[in-house]
């Protein structure tokens, strides 16, 4: 059996969790906030006063992970013209017509966009959480814009992560292994990243 290619390390794979999950368990806790009707979940931590007590740490957990994964990654996630044409390939992508799309190094450019998307919607969260957290000093209209904001940029957060953990998981069995123990077949790395299989490779 050929040899699997390493393509996380110990740290980026632990980095990339942090931010997965707590992004997952700040989700939650906010929609518990913002609708009555799912006021239940905050019982998965403790129940309401728990959860308003918890949500802006682990907010502060989520920030310094994604301060970690910026600097971990961002050499590697600067979007050019192959990511763009990689983009308008997405429907072919999703549909498995590999030969209607442009071959990639290690990262395609969903998943440079994804970055950018965690990255700017991350530090939205943080400015705006700050002054809901701490709200002394601050006007009744600061924060009510502090919490729209807060809200707003939480639902295209929202669907990237859904669609990141689809074609992560269900879409392209294989690539979650990555993740999870570092490693991907070659058979995967030629089909999903033909130029950084070749780059580790030689072939």
């Amino acid at each position: 059996m050929a040899q699997d290619l390493d393509r996380f390390n110990f740290l980026e794979r632990i980095v990339h969790w942090v931010v997965g999950v707590t992004f997952v368990a700040l989700m939650l806790t906010g929609l518990a906030f913002s609708y009555p009707s799912l006021f239940w979940l905050t019982i998965f931590v403790g129940g309401g006063p728990a959860a308003r007590v918890i949500h802006p740490w682990i907010g502060f957990v989520f920030s310094v992970a994604l301060v970690v994964m910026f600097f971990l990654w961002i050499r590697d996630m600067w979007i050019g013209k192959a990511d763009v044409l990689w983009m308008k390939a997405l429907r072919q992508y999703t549909f498995h017509q590999k030969d209607k799309v442009p071959d990639v190094g290690k990262y395609n450019g969903g998943q440079k966009l994804f970055f950018w998307v965690m990255v700017i919607f991350g530090l939205a969260h943080l400015v705006t959480g700050i002054p809901l957290w701490a709200p002394e000093g601050y006007s009744a209209g600061t924060l009510s814009l502090m919490r729209f904001v807060h809200y707003l940029v939480t639902l295209p957060g929202v669907i990237f992560l859904i669609a990141h953990a689809y074609l992560g998981t269900l879409a392209f069995p294989g690539t979650a292994r990555g993740m999870l123990w570092g490693k991907v077949s070659r058979a995967w790395a030629r089909r999903h990243h033909p130029l950084w299989k070749e780059e580790e490779t030689g072939a």
